[in-house]
């Protein structure tokens, strides 16, 4: 059995292979981020200061990943108190004094504020162990370079 291409069709399969062919080419020069690399990325807490409205949390985040943290978000939250446990609270607050652009290598110091309003006499808040979270992209804001971290108090030590 002899199959035959006309003309016009192999014009269409060379396009097609060649079109193949560079998608495949410009996809596989991306080097992809390793985990390792994340966890490069450290959050810790540096300082918990009271004063009579409210508690100051001071955060070191760390880059000593090879990548430059583009864009971020710093989160810090408390988790609500249940029968057996705890379970994550939704309300967060974003610390301050952030920046883009963090480069390997570099530190920033941020803060979150909280007013007594918002966890004093509330039983069903657990102030003393708060969850960090930080989520961001590392050398471009791509879908690809997109990463999350996230721990509780004790993981605040080396996080």
């Amino acid at each position: 059995m002899i199959i035959t291409i006309s003309k016009m069709g192999r014009k269409s399969l060379f396009f097609l292979v060649i079109l193949f062919l560079l998608m495949n080419v410009g996809c596989s020069n991306k080097e992809e981020i390793s985990p390792e690399e994340i966890n490069n990325i450290r959050l810790v807490l540096k300082e918990r200061k009271e004063d009579r409205d409210g508690t100051r949390f001071t955060l070191r985040l760390q880059n000593n990943s090879k990548y430059t943290i583009v864009q971020n978000n710093v989160y810090l939250s408390f988790p609500i108190k249940i029968e057996n446990g705890s379970k994550s609270n939704d309300y967060k607050i974003e610390a301050k004094q952030n920046k883009l652009h963090i480069k390997p290598g570099e530190e920033v110091m941020l803060t979150v504020y909280t007013a007594k309003e918002m966890y004093e006499g509330n039983n069903k808040i657990d102030f003393e162990n708060p969850n960090i979270e930080i989520k961001g992209y590392l050398d471009e804001m791509t879908e690809t370079n997109l990463f999350y971290k996230g721990g509780g108090y004790s993981a605040m030590v080396d996080f």
